[in-house]
């Protein structure tokens, strides 16, 4: 296959096909996450539509109930007084109107006089006691558009009175008060009431009425007690049930404006209906489709309308005549015998969302389409050129050096193939250079090790001669200065004997690890490198008594004092804290340390820089000293861990075998098999 189609092929599977799928994938999660916020949101109308109509009708029962206590009514329902002997002033007429606000019934009681003026136009208002009409035509007339009528009923049964308000021909709306040539049966009770304990609204089912879908109350009003037994009369109250649902439903489009999921879905039509169960419409947002029958002017909603005749709750979908998907969801409402659906045009809140979905993938395919074909194109061009080019890399990689790599083009591949033949070039006189510069390699590497040791060795006669002028008279520093002088000599003596010998001392070959001790060892280096310097550094020690590993002591010794050397030097001039732990590690292995308070070191140098050969942080030095103690340690079969912190200080960890490390016999898998040291 060409170079051209797998470039193609390769961007076509690395760049669009992943980025299709992006763009499906957000696409699917975007179309989910709107719908399910559009589920929710109409669950929540649905859920408080019912709620607010469960408040709103409790609020109409609790006036209902202030309305039965009025003292007159009960007075009037007990014994109505004949036509002719009615009171002076009105009983009760102070007290507060019932089912109505403060606001409110301050506001009625302005109208009193009016409304009762408006009654009295009727001849039948004058048989009915003046304090009951103002209770009724002010409780009717606050309640206007919750209430049709109002009867009274005695305690027989008997009709007393009904007001209700009428249209004069003039259009003018007044209360009108009826006593008498009431249709037989208008104004039946409901049976429980005779029998009730207590001021309790019962509540008849919805019926429809000349002026729309009525919900019947019937309250007791008790003559005296309100026991079970008691006499009582019976307040009928016809409330318009559309009135009750569109206080429920008054906030719901401001609702949907402010709060909906998305932009699309604030735009996307709604709507809210109420069904009862022989499926007649008592409300809808639409006006036009109030009090008829949901079959025959809503048949796309079949399904939904009969799983809310049937009482049940959930969401469902349906398509609207023009083709429209919708969500609806729905719950009935069982104090009336009815059922709430809210519904939400799902396709219209999905539209924009799935327009901009399609061309965004659409245009993401057409650019990479376009991208790979120029692509290609440009890979046609430069195909033989890297041809060339790859042919002559293989020839230099096979050992041809003068191997020319001739490119005719001006791109980027005339300078690979430039830049392959400087390499050849460069190549061929490295290789005659590389003979002379290998023989300055053993020389190099002897004389950085020896530089090491000599440094070390001339550090701890430093400080033993900046001592001797403050501390000389003293015959114990006499004693160990004589003592350091001798040890010293012997390490320069040891340095001189390697120089002589080289092909030994290159080949790195050592004594063999044996058991010893290291506490005198420790002791050994403090005594010759930090008791000369316990006068500006505290030194702290803490070794046992013994500390037996597997070690050649003499270069284990170099490591104890090249890491308390580079202590003392890190705490220079300024006092500071040496200290020096050992102890057991473990059944088989061994530690000391060295911590010091000195400037610490960062992280970046600690993972770039430490234990590397040539770096150091001194102003001099050849920075061996710790790339030579791991690497002494590793050889012993232990580790060394440092834990240091910029402006805190420094600690080194040397964790060495306390037992021999040897390879098994016929142990292919190399492991390390302890032997205990005797």
């Amino acid at each position: 296959m060409s170079i051209r189609a797998k470039l193609f092929l390769i961007f076509f599977a690395c760049g669009i096909v992943p980025l299709l799928i992006l763009g499906f994938f957000n696409y699917w999660t975007s179309t989910r996450t709107v719908a399910t916020l559009l589920r929710e949101d109409i669950e929540q109308d649905s859920e408080g539509i019912t709620e607010d109509l469960q408040a709103c009708l409790s609020e109409r029962e609790e006036g209902m109930i202030e309305l039965a206590r009025m003292r007159s009514l009960r007075e009037y329902a007990g014994n109505p007084p004949a036509p002719h002997a009615l009171p002076a002033a009105m009983s009760g007429g102070g007290q507060a109107r019932p089912g109505t606000s403060k606001t409110d019934t301050a506001a009625a009681l302005q109208r009193t006089a009016s409304v009762i003026d408006a009654a009295l136009d009727s001849s039948a208002s004058s048989s009915v006691p003046e304090s009951v009409r103002a209770n009724l035509a002010v409780f009717l007339e606050t309640n206007r558009k919750y209430y049709a009528a109002i009867t009274c009923l005695d305690v027989k049964g008997v009709p007393l009175l009904r007001l209700e308000e009428i249209s004069n021909s003039r259009g003018v709306h007044q209360l009108h008060f009826q006593t008498e040539n009431f249709l037989p049966g208008s104004f039946s009770p409901d049976e429980r009431v005779w029998n009730v304990a207590g001021l309790k609204p019962l509540r008849a089912k919805a019926t429809r009425g000349p002026m729309g879908t009525m919900v019947r109350y019937t309250v007791p009003l008790f003559t005296a007690e309100d026991g079970p037994n008691d006499p009582r009369g019976a307040l009928l109250l016809d409330l318009k049930l559309e009135a009750i649902f569109n206080e429920a439903a008054s906030g719901r489009v401001t609702r949907w404006s402010n709060n909906s999921p998305s932009k699309d879905a604030a735009l996307a039509p709604r709507l809210i209906i109420a069904l009862s169960p022989d499926g007649q419409i008592v409300y809808h947002t639409n006006e036009v489709f109030k009090h008829q029958n949901v079959k025959n002017v809503m048949p796309f909603f079949q399904t939904v309308s009969e799983a809310m005749a049937a009482g049940q709750s959930g969401v469902s979908f349906y398509d609207a005549p023009d083709g429209e998907r919708w969500m609806a969801s729905y719950r009935p409402v069982e104090s009336l015998d009815l059922s709430v659906a809210a519904a939400s045009d799902e396709s219209a809140a999905m539209r924009g969302l799935r327009s901009a979905g399609w061309t965004s993938l659409l245009l993401s395919a057409f650019i990479g389409i376009v991208a790979a074909v120029l692509l290609a194109q440009f890979a046609s061009r430069t195909a033989r050129s890297i041809e060339r080019v790859t042919e002559g890399a293989v020839a230099i990689a096979r050992g041809k050096l003068d191997q020319r790599i001739e490119v005719r083009s001006n791109d980027e591949t005339r300078l690979l193939a430039d830049t392959f033949n400087q390499m050849t070039d460069r190549l061929r006189e490295q290789m005659i250079r590389e003979t002379e510069l290998q023989q300055f390699q053993a020389f190099m590497r002897i004389s950085a090790m020896l530089t090491h040791d000599l440094k070390n060795s001339i550090s701890a006669l430093s400080l033993l001669v900046n001592n001797m002028e403050r501390q000389f008279d003293k015959e114990e520093f006499r004693r160990d200065a004589m003592q350091s002088l001798r040890e010293a000599t012997d390490k320069l003596r040891g340095l001189v004997a390697k120089l002589s010998n080289p092909v030994e001392t290159l080949s790195g070959e050592y004594k063999r690890p044996r058991p010893h001790d290291l506490a005198p060892i420790i002791q050994r280096v403090l005594s010759a490198t930090a008791e000369p310097v316990n006068s500006l550094h505290e030194i702290e020690t803490n070794l046992p008594p013994t500390l037996v590993a597997f070690v050649d002591a003499e270069r284990i010794e170099k490591v104890v004092e090249n890491l308390v050397l580079n202590a003392i030097e890190a705490m220079g001039a300024k006092k500071g804290k040496l200290s020096i732990k050992a102890g057991p590690e473990g059944a088989s292995e061994v530690f000391f340390s060295v911590a010091d308070t000195g400037p610490g070191m960062t992280e970046e140098f600690q993972r770039t820089r430490l234990f590397r050969p040539f770096k150091t942080t001194k102003s001099k030095g050849v920075g061996l000293g710790l790339y030579t103690c791991r690497e002494v340690v590793k050889a012993h079969g232990g580790h060394i861990d440092v834990e240091s912190q910029k402006g805190v200080g420094t600690c080194f960890r040397v964790v060495l075998p306390s037992v021999q490390k040897i390879i098994g016999p016929g142990d292919k898998s190399g492991r390390e098999t302890p032997r205990p040291v005797l």
